[in-house]
């Protein structure tokens, strides 16, 4: 997979050491050969990759300043399944000159700064600028989902969007850890893994935790609970995660 990190001899596993250190991963040789690349979050499937670009779009809601609710990550998933089903388009994929998993166009302003196409391919940067239009729109809260979303995107047809409430909702519960255990995945074995200090590194560029405990064998996440532990399986397979664990499950 060309999303697949840096090659090198371990693979991550999570696991737990108390309450307090939350999720761990610890990296060795895999030893589980799963046979199907998909993940499941309630009665939905989805891919890996789509998975990845899930998780890190609701690690930017949650950690936008100022603080957003859980409806601000179903409006965005909504977006994003609709745009490009979860799909981080490089330039010249989507329509006219449409970027990322939004479709963002930088002839319409988008990117940072204003025009710049390759921020737009920056999932994270790519949802943040998405939200912060978003919540300029007076009374989003309480909108009628396609209306909120059509409000950022101007598409040609604003119903595109409502269809994708149900599987945005189940997303937005799963990967912000509102449901526990919300999301699992099964892939190959992976050819490439991502170190340690890699996975510390984006872990906390998606997500609002505290600094990571990385060791040569592991990267534990002090006070972390279940977006954490979501966040990890949706990414277990372009980084190479074997196993997470937390909170005996």
């Amino acid at each position: 997979r060309s999303k697949r990190a840096t090659i090198l001899a371990v693979l991550v596993i999570a696991v737990v050491v108390g309450g307090y250190f939350g999720v761990h991963a610890l990296w060795h040789s895999a030893q589980n050969v799963f046979t199907a690349d998909q993940c499941t979050v309630g009665s939905y499937d989805l891919d890996p990759d789509q998975a990845s670009v899930a998780a890190t779009m609701v690690g930017a809601v949650t950690s936008h300043r100022p603080a957003l609710p859980e409806r601000a990550a179903v409006l965005v998933l909504a977006a994003g399944l609709q745009e490009s089903k979860l799909t981080n388009l490089a330039p010249g994929a989507g329509d006219r000159d449409s970027v990322g998993v939004l479709q963002q166009r930088p002839s319409q302003g988008w990117g940072t700064p204003p025009g710049n196409e390759a921020s737009l391919n920056d999932v994270f940067e790519a949802t943040t600028e998405f939200l912060d239009k978003l919540v300029q729109v007076r009374g989003w809260q309480s909108m009628p989902l396609a209306h909120a979303v059509q409000s950022v995107q101007i598409s040609a047809d604003e119903s595109a969007y409502a269809p994708h409430e149900g599987e945005a909702q189940a997303l937005a519960d799963a990967l912000s850890g509102r449901r526990a255990k919300g999301i699992t995945c099964s892939f190959a074995k992976p050819s490439k893994v991502a170190a340690p200090s890699r996975v510390s590194a984006l872990a906390q560029r998606d997500l609002p935790i505290n600094e990571p405990i990385v060791t040569s064998t592991s990267v534990r996440v002090p006070g972390a609970g279940w977006q954490t532990t979501a966040w990890f399986i949706a990414n277990a397979d372009r980084l190479g995660i074997e196993q997470v664990a937390y909170a005996g499950a």
